[in-house]
Formats: C-alpha cells, structure tokens, sequence
C-alpha cells in the first residue's frame, strides 16, 4: 500500500513538472530488485521496482526517494528527503517466522548531505521514520567513486555503512516475549552498524534508451545475525531496469 501510494505520489508530481519543463531532466524506467534474506527459512526476496531518475531546479526523484535541496551548489547539495524502507517479512514467509507478527515496510524522512569532487562523492543521511511503523531512525554515510566514464558507458564504485537505532533493529530483528517458543526465544536486537561495499554499471545503447545495473554486499551486525529468527551473516542485492531519457 505505501508502495503504491508513493508511485501515485511520483506520477502527480511527473505530470506537473512535464508542464513546465525548462530545468527538468528526467529519466523512468522499470526495474526488479532481488536480494537473498536474512530470515530463516526465506532464501530470496525479488519485487518490481520504478525507478525515476529526476531533477527540477532543487527538487530531486532517485529511485523511489524524493526531496529537495534547500541549499545547492555545484560542490555541495543540502537538502530533506523521504526513504522507503523496503524490509519486513510476513509470518506465514516460512515455518520459522510462523507465529510472528508481521514486519512492516516503512517510510523515513530527515536530511541529506553530498559533496562532490571531481570522480566522486561523499554523501551522507539521516532520517527516522515518519509512518509511525517502527519509531526508528537510520545514519548513513558513503563514499562513490567513478572507476572509468567512456560517451556511453560508466561503471562506479561505493562503499559505506548504515546504523540502525535499537528501534528500528529490534522491530525487524527482535523477537517479542508473546512470539517466543521452545526453539524460538525472545529476542532484542541492539543499534546495529553495518557496512556496505557496491559496484553501479549504466551502460547507454542509444541516445534515450540506458541500463542500469547494481550489485551490493551487506555484513550485517552481531546483533542483527544472532537473533533466532536469522540465519545468514551477510545480504547480497542485485538490481537491474532499463530507462528513456525525455
């Protein structure tokens, strides 16, 4: 449901900045993401994805995340923005997480921070959830640099990491004490750190028909990987669209 609320959220705004062009850059495509999931007994997460690529003055779509940069420079870009938070399970996924209430997606909103340099860029965000779901907040910082750039191609390098506030942790991580069985205790998940390392391919075929593809590798802090209801160390993300440049 937020999913769809936010797609609907993006085409209203698509369809005003459409009429008033002049300083719009605008990419959209589809894509699908697929990741391996750190719950027991659910070996991989796939779902179709939008993706828009935008700009209009100081107003930004990437993906699925929106904002506005309320001080934008060349070098530094300042600004708010909204997060989907794509996690969560259901408790009928897999006889392990049977019993389990449902772990819902969530939508975060608070500020973001990147500075640019001449191959690369520091960026950084913190936000905390406004949807009331998990009364969590997220810090995270990464580093991006361009390993090669040709007219039709590009291939990037990141690498970071993100903290999780016990909040959040806990909400997707924790067991609770009227979910706990014999094989099953309970369990609280503490703030958790965990880096990230990342490669972006886009390669453009055509002056308006471009790829993009990424691959991302997470380590998952000790107490996200202790909890009774996870089982892997490590999450592995992939995800691929096709976009039209207007």
């Amino acid at each position: 449901m937020m999913k769809n609320k936010l797609i609907l959220v993006s085409c209203v705004l698509l369809t005003h900045l459409c009429a008033t062009s002049d300083d719009l850059a605008l990419q959209v495509g589809v894509g699908a993401t697929t990741s391996t999931s750190p719950y027991k007994g659910v070996s991989s997460v796939t779902m179709p994805l939008p993706d828009i690529e935008l700009t209009y003055k100081s107003a930004f779509i990437e993906g699925i995340n929106m904002g506005y940069n309320f001080y934008d420079t060349k070098t530094l870009q300042v600004g708010v923005i909204l997060l989907p938070v794509l996690a969560g399970y259901k408790g009928k996924d897999s006889n392990e997480l049977k019993g389990m209430d449902n772990r819902n997606m969530s939508l975060e909103g608070g500020l973001r921070m990147k500075y640019n340099f001449e191959n690369s860029f520091l960026s950084g965000t913190v936000s905390r959830d406004v949807s009331g779901t998990t009364d969590g907040y997220t810090f995270n910082a990464a580093y991006n640099y361009t390993l090669f750039e040709t007219r039709n191609s590009g291939l990037s390098l990141y690498a970071g990491a993100e903290y999780l506030s016990d909040k959040k942790s806990n909400y997707y991580y924790g067991v609770k004490d009227k979910e706990a069985t014999f094989a099953r205790p309970s369990y609280h998940a503490d703030g958790a750190l965990n880096p990230f390392i990342g490669l972006t391919q886009i390669f453009a075929f055509s002056e308006t028909w471009s790829i993009i593809a990424n691959v991302e590798y997470k380590r998952f802090d000790s107490t996200i990987y202790k909890s009774p209801i996870v089982d892997d160390h490590y999450q592995v993300a992939g995800y691929l669209s096709i976009m039209y440049s207007f």
